[in-house]
Formats: C-alpha cells, sequence, structure tokens
C-alpha cells in the first residue's frame, strides 16, 4: 500500500493548530501597552481596530502620540493637521513636539 505525503494516514487535524485554538490568544489593550512604551504594538493595534472598523473618536491622536515617540515626526504632524478640529488637540500635540526638540 502506497501512502501520500500530501495527508497524513493518521489523524484529521495537526496538533499544532489545536495547540492554538485551546490556547486563545487574547488582544493587548491599548493602556497596556502604552504603560510598557510598546508604541509599535499600540499603533498596531490602533490600525488593525481602524481596519474592523471599532475605531474610536481618539484613535488617530494616539496614533500620532505613538508615531512621536517613535520618532516618526511627520506622520504625527499630519495626524496632528489632519485630526486637529479641537484646539485641545492641536495644543497638546505641539507642546510635545516642543518638549521633544
Amino acid at each position: 500500500m502506497m501512502l501520500s505525503r500530501a495527508k497524513p494516514a493518521v489523524g484529521g487535524e495537526s496538533p499544532h493548530t489545536d495547540k492554538r485554538k485551546k490556547k486563545g490568544r487574547k488582544i493587548p489593550k491599548l493602556e497596556d501597552l502604552l504603560s510598557q512604551r510598546d508604541f509599535t504594538g499600540a499603533i498596531t493595534l490602533l490600525e488593525f481596530k481602524r481596519h474592523v472598523g471599532e475605531q474610536e473618536d481618539d484613535t488617530n491622536l494616539w496614533i500620532g502620540y505613538c508615531a512621536f515617540h517613535l520618532g516618526d515626526y511627520k506622520r504625527a504632524l499630519e495626524l496632528q493637521k489632519a485630526g486637529s478640529k479641537t484646539a485641545y488637540c492641536s495644543i497638546w500635540l505641539t507642546s510635545l513636539m516642543m518638549r521633544r526638540n
């Protein structure tokens, strides 16, 4: 009898995928990522939420904040200009940028 290499002869699923299902990864909270100063992870989480449609009102503000702390000043400034609907937002980001320089 000849066995196929594409399909295993025994077992329907591989144990690796079964392990992932049982473990169940949790999505981290934004506050946890910011407290750990994981700004790359925070941007990833915020962009994912934006893509999925769970975007909050201050998502662009937080992405700008994280981009600023990662040294991406151009992106932070663009987000400030795009989202500077309130005076508080504009003042807050401008003061951050002035402190950095």
